[in-house]
């Protein structure tokens, strides 16, 4: 599928905790079908679970594991290409979280060096918290802190459960569409460059419903 790259790294999260970064370089290849929409249906089921029946304590692999590029191509009928990069946080007591996955896709090809700072065209985070209260609780902050940055902030459903679309935000990390929702332990955030495709809700909807559906217990 390409060749993998390692790259040790020092950026921390918010809470100042080490992470390890992973790029991937990788050739673009077709998605799995020709068709958008069965591609995205193909790799969205009808049902998402809302909670897990018994609690977490890790999810349960990385973003190459879980959510490697060739599913998030399936998801949207169209391949990325490029390079992909993940990041693997550590455990932050104070909010709760357990720990979180970054993974963002179709990067520049380039100096692995310079994937922090390059745009994705497609980015997904989970994290997983102690319990559900907690996960609950971080989305009003997320949806709060785009506001801020003047977003737009819209009710929309991913397989049936409630998310929210974040549209027309200022400053880096705000300005790119992005739809938040929560299920059970797990927070999901899914952002995607405008420059990926026109039809962004639909796109987000899918990499979200993936997201869920493939880290859960």
């Amino acid at each position: 599928m390409g060749l993998l790259l390692i790259a040790s790294a020092c950026s921390t999260g918010g809470s100042g905790q080490p992470a390890k970064t992973v790029v991937v370089t990788r050739i673009a290849t077709a998605p799995a079908t020709t068709t958008a929409g069965t591609a995205a249906s193909s790799a969205t089921p009808s049902t998402t679970p809302s909670a897990t029946a018994t609690t977490m304590r890790e999810l349960p692999g990385t973003c190459d594991d879980l959510l490697p590029a060739a599913a998030i191509d399936t998801a949207l009928g169209r391949s990325l290409g490029g390079r992909t990069a993940f990041v693997v946080g550590l455990p932050e007591k104070d909010i709760g979280r357990l720990g979180y996955l970054n993974c963002r896709y179709g990067l520049p090809m380039g100096s692995a060096g310079s994937a922090a700072g390059a745009v994705a065209k497609a980015e997904i985070g989970v994290s997983l918290y102690k319990d559900q209260q907690s996960a609950a609780a971080r989305i009003p902050a997320t949806v709060d802190d785009y506001v801020s940055h003047g977003a737009n902030a819209s009710t929309t459903q991913v397989d049936g459960q409630a998310a929210t679309l974040l549209t027309g935000g200022t400053g880096a990390g705000y300005d790119e569409p992005t739809l938040v929702l929560t299920s059970g332990q797990r927070t999901v955030a899914v952002t995607v460059h405008e420059s990926a495709g026109a039809q962004t809700t639909k796109d987000l909807s899918a990499l979200a419903n993936l997201a869920l559906t493939h880290t859960g217990g």
